[in-house]
């Protein structure tokens, strides 16, 4: 905006002078096209209506020859007329701006009128002339009375004319004059203010980018790994605008780190599970045989023994389930990926899991998106996913009366998702964010594999997992596949 109001004071500066050098060309113009040879051929005619004037009053009457004063006072009146023909035409061809009252063309007219008027005299004594009186002839000194008068009267006319085209003339180009000066203080004071203004957007520009500097002190931060660090979203707009991008960038960083540290765990639990399954799954092997061999022959034995060995069996199914965990998680094939039926496999895992839940009084509610929505997905894999969490929402639900699990599917534009909703007690907010790491586990027992591997399998899908939770009120766990293209 800043530099907007200082790129248009200048084009202000530039129109203002633009015009005002065109008015002053054009007046200059004028002067040059109108007034000047006006002026000079007014002059023109005053000085040849007072050549004839002078003859008359002084010369004619004193020629010794009568052809003479004849052809001279002939010779003066058409050079007078000529003269005066030349104004006329003049005063055509001029800009009509020259002369817009028309004072200067009115008195040339009166001019033509009283040089058509003194025409019948000049006649008389050309007549009187050529029939032979001479010059001091009662006839000739009869007409040359008039003619003097109306000679007399045509130079005053004519003078007064001139003189009037030099005052204006004069008037003019004060008139010019001023202009131009005017135009010289307008021009200096539009260029001072362009130029304060200059100055004025220079020092704001400069003040309003001083929050770049948090930007760069905010980006070595971020350069040295400290990806959570933000910058204040203050400021002019196009500032404001790239604190918040800078911001989005550092929370995309940090994302992409945490993924990438989550990544390495789960490359690492991977490893560890292949060393946990080979070097556990043939000890727990020989010592569930070894148990089940000693409860057959302490049938007779106490009570106190039997459960002893009751729960040794029972830890070392726990020990044995997790191995197979870790094996499963380490040996994972990658999914096939093909068109699947939602509904009809959300309808198989409930029904295979209703009776269970009833026993544990659970109820297990379906809701169906209406016309069975296809994602592409492999079945066996999403199918162990959804297991996975109706199995943790179970467990969430462990010894509450009215527990409910609610699986839903929905259709949403080029995805498919499946809520797995319980009434249990919620995950604290502090831990929220943890619950797809590795080795993480709320639980008891948990060996903090289930939500990491069910978020990898959808990841191999192409889709996503998320979680909502409200301690007291429940979780929701959310996951999204892609649907088949339409």
């Amino acid at each position: 905006m800043g530099f907007t109001v200082l790129t248009l004071a200048f084009a202000g500066v530039t129109t203002n002078i633009v015009i005002n050098q065109r008015r002053l060309e054009s007046w200059v113009e004028l002067v040059n096209s109108g007034y000047l040879p006006v002026s000079q051929q007014s002059k023109e005619v005053v000085r040849r209506c007072d050549d004839l004037k002078s003859y008359l009053y002084e010369a004619f009457d004193k020629e010794p020859n009568t052809d003479n004063a004849r052809i001279k006072l002939d010779t003066l009146r058409q050079r007078r007329n000529k003269e005066l023909a030349s104004l006329t035409k003049l005063f055509a061809e001029t800009d009509p701006d020259f002369d817009r009252e028309h004072r200067f063309r009115d008195a040339v007219d009166r001019l033509q009128m009283l040089v058509e008027a003194q025409k019948p005299h000049y006649d008389h004594i050309e007549l009187s002339l050529r029939q032979g009186e001479s010059l001091t002839g009662s006839t000739v000194n009869n007409g040359l009375a008039p003619l003097r008068d109306g000679e007399r009267q045509i130079s005053i006319l004519a003078s007064q004319l001139s003189t009037q085209i030099a005052l204006d003339i004069e008037k003019y180009l004060k008139r010019l004059q001023d202009k131009e000066q005017e135009a010289r203080r307008i021009t200096i004071t539009l260029g001072s203010v362009a130029v304060l203004l200059g100055l004025l957007v220079t020092i704001w520009v400069v003040i309003t980018l001083r929050p770049l500097r948090r930007l760069r002190e905010a980006s070595r931060r971020v350069a040295a790994g400290e990806y959570g660090s933000r910058i204040d979203e203050t400021g002019p707009a196009e500032v404001v605008e790239l604190a918040r991008e800078f911001n989005a960038m550092g929370r995309a960083v940090q994302e992409r780190e945490r993924e990438l540290k989550r990544t390495e765990r789960l490359a690492a639990a991977a490893d560890v599970a292949k060393v946990i399954t080979h070097e556990l799954r043939n000890p727990l092997s020989s010592i569930s045989l070894n148990v089940e061999l000693l409860q057959d022959e302490l049938e007779t034995s106490s009570d106190e023994a039997k459960e002893l060995l009751h729960k040794i069996h029972h830890e070392i199914d726990r020990l044995t389930a997790m191995t197979d965990q870790y094996l499963t998680y380490g040996g994972r094939p990658k999914p096939t990926l093909v068109p699947q039926p939602i509904n009809t496999l959300v309808g198989e895992l409930a029904s295979f899991m209703r009776e269970d839940l009833a026993a544990r009084q659970i109820k297990l509610t379906v809701e169906l998106e209406h016309g069975d929505p296809i994602a592409i997905a492999d079945a066996a894999q999403l199918r162990q996913c959804l297991f996975n969490l109706v199995r943790n929402a179970t467990e969430a639900l462990n010894g509450r009366t009215n527990g409910t699990i609610v699986l839903r599917t929905r259709h949403t534009g080029e995805r498919v998702s499946i809520d797995v909703e319980d009434n249990g007690p919620g995950i604290p907010t502090d831990t929220l964010s943890r619950v797809f790491d590795p080795a993480y586990s709320t639980k008891q027992h948990g060996g903090g594999l289930g939500l990491a591997l069910t978020q990898q399998i959808i990841k191999d899908h192409g889709g996503d997992i998320a979680v909502q939770s409200s301690v007291g009120r429940g979780t929701t766990f959310t996951v999204s596949v892609p649907a088949k293209p339409a």
